[in-house]
């Protein structure tokens, strides 16, 4: 009998130290999950900040004002903030003669370049065609672009001017790259016209 219980006390103890070890093993994944998090944020924070002051220095009063396509270098292709939270560069050409560049505005090394083919310049080109394609008061409301058109914006991703069409429809696209821009920068996706509450 004694044997018994010392069997089972002994079971109990192995049992609840299992437990304690389980419960520490999970305390620890979840602190440093926490901070991973926490340096992932204090990184996109950082990043937030060197894009503001790289569009600072394109433009000063660019939160206020639209800014120019000429207000942006031949060489700058848009930025992003990487998953990690790192601050990216997209650059036009050679990315190490850029980063220096860059690095001279930020007065720092930590961020990344990435090459790209279109710059923003000429992508803010191409949004102003059709900015005044679709504010022109001459073009019919039935013109092939315009019966499909479901907006248009530059996405630093692409790196292209994405036009969404409600349909893929070759007369609009034709249409599109005669009337208002023939850039290959531009692409053409399906999208829905946005619905305005």
């Amino acid at each position: 009998m004694k044997r018994n219980i010392l069997s089972v006390f002994i079971a109990i103890v192995i049992l609840s130290m299992s437990f304690a070890c389980n419960q520490q093993a999970k305390k620890t994944e979840n602190n440093t999950t926490s901070r991973t998090k926490t340096t992932t944020q204090i990184s996109e924070e950082k990043s937030i900040n060197l894009h503001d002051k790289l569009m600072s220095s394109f433009n000063p009063n660019w939160e206020n004002e639209e800014s120019s396509p000429t207000d942006y270098p031949d060489y700058y292709g848009g930025s992003f903030i990487h998953n990690n939270g790192k601050f990216v560069v997209c650059v036009v050409g050679n990315p190490t003669q850029h980063h220096s560049k860059i690095s001279a505005i930020l007065e720092t090394d930590d961020f990344l370049t990435e090459t790209c083919t279109y710059s923003y310049r000429e992508m803010m080109q191409v949004m102003d065609k059709i900015d005044a394609f679709l504010s022109d008061p001459t073009i019919p409301a039935n013109h092939p672009f315009l019966t499909h058109f479901a907006g248009a914006g530059a996405d630093v991703f692409e790196n292209r001017v994405v036009v969404q069409l409600t349909e893929m429809n070759n007369a609009a696209i034709q249409a599109f790259k005669k009337d208002v821009s023939n850039s290959s920068a531009v692409m053409f996706k399906k999208g829905e016209i946005p619905v305005l509450m």
